[in-house]
């Protein structure tokens, strides 16, 4: 049984029922060939949704080179999961698929909050970093585990109120770095696995062109969310800057930056924020401090951004 999201996922080929504890059953059917799809563009990547008996159903569908490799199938609760691959599609590559794109979806259809972000933790509280591509997320997220921090999930966060504090719950475990991002903390990138297994031609390969380093710890209560002590808004990197910046933010400007970042309906072509979103960021903007980061363009001044957040996880009782 596997554990993303405080979700507990069973997994199984063919027609097997769902185990009774189960919160969503992922299945998956191993095939020769998929439907093209005309007109998709290279990669394929395609959100569509498909009527159902009870409801819309939704297909996420991938592949590369104008062959579909993989399709998934987000049942209208999303507590079903159907999956179609051609046999060249690795388990390593279905399961990252399934643990952030898809999983996106289903937190959505289940109607659970998430977080494009990084979730760390440390002391018993945990922290989220959320910003654009490129900002620097996942080096500092790297940078503060080389300082003892403990990763909660690199990409993907869901987030909800667990006796009665705002807390983050574990997810897909695996940090990506770039290449040269991975050569300035001393590892050797071209040892280092990818993300995926078969990225696809060249063309395809440089969009996803990310080392991944798996967690050494496990974690003890994989189910078991963690209070929040605050929530980082990377802007774009200085390269003028020689020291991390910060700035708190009040809530209002708070809201505006939870609303950017939590993870959208893939099936509305205009974004829209639902009631519930709506009461959890004025919350969150209220009882969850937020800064916003403007990290140096140096690797080398990583190590002291990272030491700079240990405060707000330093004193258990004082961030309560």
């Amino acid at each position: 049984m596997l554990t993303l999201n405080g979700l507990r996922i069973a997994t199984g080929d063919g027609d097997e029922g769902m185990e009774p504890e189960a919160d969503i059953m992922w299945r998956t059917h191993r095939v020769d060939l998929l439907p093209s799809e005309p007109g998709a563009g290279d990669p394929i990547s395609i959100v569509r949704g498909v009527p159902a008996e009870t409801g819309v159903a939704t297909d996420h569908i991938f592949g590369y080179d104008g062959r579909v490799r993989c399709r998934f199938r987000i049942g209208p609760e999303g507590s079903a999961i159907c999956c179609r691959a051609i046999a060249q599609v690795s388990d390593r590559d279905l399961f990252s698929l399934f643990a952030e794109p898809v999983m996106r979806t289903i937190l959505v259809r289940r109607g659970l909050l998430s977080f494009h972000a990084a979730a760390l933790a440390r002391n018993g509280r945990s922290i989220l970093i959320m910003a654009d591509k490129g900002a620097g997320k996942s080096t500092l997220s790297w940078a503060l585990q080389a300082q003892g921090w403990q990763l909660l999930a690199d990409d993907l966060v869901r987030v909800d109120p667990v006796e009665g504090r705002w807390s983050a719950f574990p997810g897909h475990r695996q940090t990506k770095l770039t290449p040269a991002a991975a050569r300035a903390f001393g590892h050797a990138a071209d040892e280092m696995p990818v993300r995926f297994d078969d990225p696809g031609p060249a063309a395809s390969a440089a969009q996803f062109d990310k080392r991944v380093i798996d967690p050494a710890d496990a974690l003890e209560a994989p189910m078991a969310a963690v209070p929040l002590a605050a929530a980082f808004f990377l802007t774009a990197r200085d390269p003028l800057a020689t020291a991390l910046r910060m700035k708190r933010l009040a809530p209002a400007a708070a809201v505006r930056q939870w609303l950017d970042h939590a993870t959208p309906d893939p099936l509305r072509a205009v974004p829209a924020v639902p009631p519930l979103l709506q009461r959890a960021v004025g919350d969150l903007a209220t009882v969850v401090q937020a800064l916003t980061l403007t990290l140096p363009d140096r690797f080398d001044r990583l190590a002291d951004s990272a030491a700079a957040l240990e405060p707000f996880t330093a004193d258990r009782e004082a961030s309560a």
